[in-house]
C-alpha cells in the first residue's frame, strides 16, 4: 500500500505539520465528528478520520508510546499517502472549525480583570451579548465602552435592559410592567439597572434589550417607531434589509409562542474585533466579576452577593461565526443591519492555536412541554406525588449535553449549577460506574431557594449511581461546564434544566483540546478543595420519592 515519503511532508510548512500532529494527537485519532450533532459513539461515523486509516494511525501512535513527536512519525504508515496528508492538512486550513487557542478564566477576580483587559485591547469592534448587565461593574463597563466608541470602535450590546425583577437580577422574560418600575425605585435592585441603562445613554453606547426574543413589536421601541402588529413588523424588517432566513427564524418564533412572554436570550458572549471571543456563563455584574478574593465565610459571600463562576477566552475563527450569530439578533431586536465580516468589524483570520471549536446555537423551537399532557402530572404534584415533566419534540442541543458522559472513556468533571432535568441526569448518572472518575462539583448554596429545593432532589439518585457529588461550600455556584477524558469541553450558557432546551436561546461550545481540557479540569479539581461530600437530607431523600404539596409543582411545571 502507498506510504508517505521524506519528500511529501516536505511540500507542508512546518506550521502546517505542526498543526497536523496536534491533531493526530487527540485521543480519538484526530477529532470526533460532532459538526452536525453529537458524535455516533460505537460507529466510523463518530471519528472525523475514518477507518481503516484512523486504525493504522492509532496503531503507530501506540507503538511510539502513545503520541506522534515529529513529522517523520508518520512514514510508512500503510495507506497514509501524499494525498491523505494532503486532504487532513486542508481540512485543518478550515480556521472558522480548527486552529484555535483557549485558557480558562476562573473565578470573580480573575474574570474581573481579563475581561477589563480584553476590551481594552479592541481595535475594531465589540459586540456583548448577555442576560445581565448591572451593579458598579456594569457602570463601569459602560463607561468603557463609551470610551471605545470615541475612539472609533464599532460597540453594540445586547442585554435585558428592562425587566422583571426575580432574585435579585432580570428575568429572562423581559416583562415590563408599573409594578416592575416602581420595584426598581422602592426596592434595592442588586444590579442597579436603571443606572447602567443611563450610563450606557449618556456614553452614546448602541445598545437593545435582548429580552424576550419574540413579537418586538409589542416593545415600547417599536410602537414609537409604529410598529404594532406582526404585519408591520415584518414590513419595518423588509424596509430595513433583514435577511429573508433571519425573518423566517423569527416568523417560526412569533408562531410558536404567540401567547407567552417567557422566553429570553440566556447567551453570554463577548466578540471583539471578530477574532477573539469571551465566552462561558458569566453574567456582567458584580456577582460574578469582583476584585477581592471570596471570603471563608460563604455568609459574607452572601451579604455581598458574590458568587462561583467561570469563562474562557476564546481566539479563533469561530468568533467570525459568533459575530454572525450576534448580527442576526441584534438586527432583529431592533439594532441596525451591519455587515459581520466586513474589515471595519472583523480582522483577518489567523490560526491561534490547536483546538477544534463546535459553535451549537439553540433556538426554543420543536422541544415542548406540553400543558394538558402535564396537567394529570401537575395535579399528582400538587397532591404530593413526584412525576417528572414530560416532554415533546427533540432538542439537537440537549442530546448534545446529554450524551456527554457516553463519549467519555475514562473520566467526567463537571461543574454545574440547577441540575434539575431528571431525564438527563439519569442519563449521565447510568455512565458513572462504567467510568473511572466522574467528579460533579454542584452548589451547596442557591441564588434562587425554589431551584435549590428542586436540585437537591435529585442527589441521592445521582449518588446511587455512583457520581461523586461535591458541594461548594465558598459561594453560590453559576458554572456549566464539563470536561469528558480531559479533552472533550462543553461550556456556554446552557443549564441542566428543561427551560434551557424548550424557553431559551442558548449558545454552548464543544472545544476538543488536551490543553485546555486538562486546564479545566485541573481548576475543577482545585475548586473541590473549597467542597464538602453531598450529604442528602432527609428531606432530600423523601423528595425524590414525593413532592411538598403545591411548592414542588410550581416549580416544576412553571418555573424550570
Amino acid at each position: 500500500m502507498p506510504t508517505l515519503s521524506p519528500a511529501d511532508l516536505e511540500r507542508h510548512s512546518p506550521a502546517e505539520l505542526s498543526a497536523l500532529l496536534a491533531y493526530l494527537n487527540l485521543p480519538p485519532l484526530g477529532a470526533y465528528d460532532d459538526r452536525a450533532g453529537p458524535p455516533k459513539i460505537g460507529t466510523d461515523e463518530a471519528h472525523e478520520i475514518r477507518d481503516p486509516l484512523r486504525t493504522r494511525l492509532l496503531e503507530r501512535r501506540e507503538r511510539l508510546g502513545g503520541e506522534f513527536r515529529e513529522p517523520k512519525d508518520l512514514l510508512g504508515v500503510d495507506g497514509f499517502d501524499a494525498a491523505a496528508l494532503g486532504a487532513l492538512v486542508e481540512r485543518l486550513s478550515d480556521l472558522s472549525r480548527y486552529g484555535h487557542h483557549l485558557r480558562p478564566v476562573w473565578g470573580g477576580p480573575e474574570a474581573e480583570r481579563e475581561l477589563f483587559a480584553f476590551l481594552q485591547a479592541a481595535e475594531r469592534s465589540i459586540h456583548i451579548v448577555t442576560l445581565i448587565m448591572g451593579g458598579e461593574v456594569g457602570v463601569r463597563l459602560a463607561r468603557l465602552l463609551a470610551e471605545k466608541v470615541r475612539q472609533g470602535v464599532q460597540v453594540r450590546v445586547m442585554f435585558a435592559a428592562s425587566g422583571f425583577v426575580m432574585s435579585g437580577s432580570p428575568s429572562t422574560t423581559g416583562f415590563v410592567s408599573p409594578l416592575s418600575e416602581l420595584r426598581s425605585w422602592l426596592w434595592h435592585d442588586r444590579y442597579v439597572r436603571k443606572n447602567v441603562v443611563g450610563a450606557i445613554r449618556e456614553g452614546g453606547v448602541p445598545f437593545v434589550d435582548c429580552n424576550p426574543i419574540i413579537r418586538h413589536w409589542k416593545r415600547k421601541s417599536f410602537r414609537d417607531q409604529g410598529v404594532r402588529t406582526r404585519d408591520q413588523y415584518r414590513r419595518w424588517a423588509k424596509e430595513r434589509g433583514i435577511r429573508d432566513d433571519w425573518l423566517a427564524e423569527q416568523d417560526a418564533l412569533d408562531e410558536a409562542y404567540s401567547g407567552s412572554i417567557a422566553h429570553g436570550d440566556h447567551r453570554k458572549m463577548i466578540v471583539v474585533d471578530g477574532c477573539r471571543a469571551f465566552i462561558g456563563s458569566q453574567n456582567l455584574a458584580d456577582a460574578y466579576l469582583y476584585s477581592n478574593e471570596l471570603s471563608a465565610d460563604p455568609r459574607v459571600n452572601w451579604k455581598r452577593w458574590q458568587w462561583h463562576d467561570n469563562s474562557a477566552i476564546l481566539e479563533g475563527g469561530c468568533a467570525r461565526e459568533l459575530n454572525r450569530q450576534f448580527a442576526k439578533r441584534w438586527a432583529l431586536s431592533g439594532g441596525d443591519v451591519f455587515d459581520p465580516d466586513s474589515p471595519a468589524v472583523a480582522a483577518p483570520l489567523e490560526r491561534k492555536g490547536d483546538a477544534v471549536v463546535t459553535v451549537h446555537p439553540s433556538l426554543p423551537l420543536g422541544f415542548t412541554q406540553p400543558f394538558w399532557k402535564n396537567f394529570p402530572r401537575l395535579v399528582l404534584s400538587l397532591l404530593g406525588g413526584a412525576p417528572e415533566p414530560v416532554t415533546e419534540g427533540y432538542s439537537a442541543l440537549r442530546e448534545r449535553i446529554g450524551s456527554l458522559p457516553e463519549l467519555a472513556r475514562h473520566s467526567m468533571h463537571v461543574e454545574h449549577c440547577y441540575p434539575t432535568d431528571g431525564e438527563l441526569l439519569r442519563r449521565w448518572g447510568r455512565q458513572a460506574n462504567r467510568l473511572s472518575e466522574f467528579l460533579m462539583v454542584v452548589p451547596l448554596y442557591y441564588d434562587t431557594l425554589l431551584t435549590g429545593f428542586e436540585s437537591d432532589r435529585f442527589y441521592p439518585m445521582l449518588q446511587r449511581l455512583g457520581v461523586n457529588l461535591q458541594g461548594y461550600q465558598r459561594a453560590i455556584v453559576h458554572s456549566k461546564i464539563a470536561v469528558a477524558d480531559r479533552f472533550y469541553t462543553a461550556m456556554g450558557s446552557y443549564n441542566l434544566v428543561l427551560r434551557s432546551a424548550r424557553a431559551d436561546l442558548e449558545l454552548e461550545f464543544f472545544i476538543q483540546d488536551r490543553a485546555f481540557g486538562g486546564a479545566v479540569v485541573e481548576r475543577i479539581i482545585k475548586d473541590t478543595e473549597l467542597c464538602r461530600p453531598v450529604r442528602p437530607s432527609v428531606l432530600d431523600r423523601i423528595r425524590s420519592r414525593l413532592s411538598i404539596p403545591f411548592f414542588d409543582a410550581f416549580m416544576r411545571y412553571f418555573l424550570l
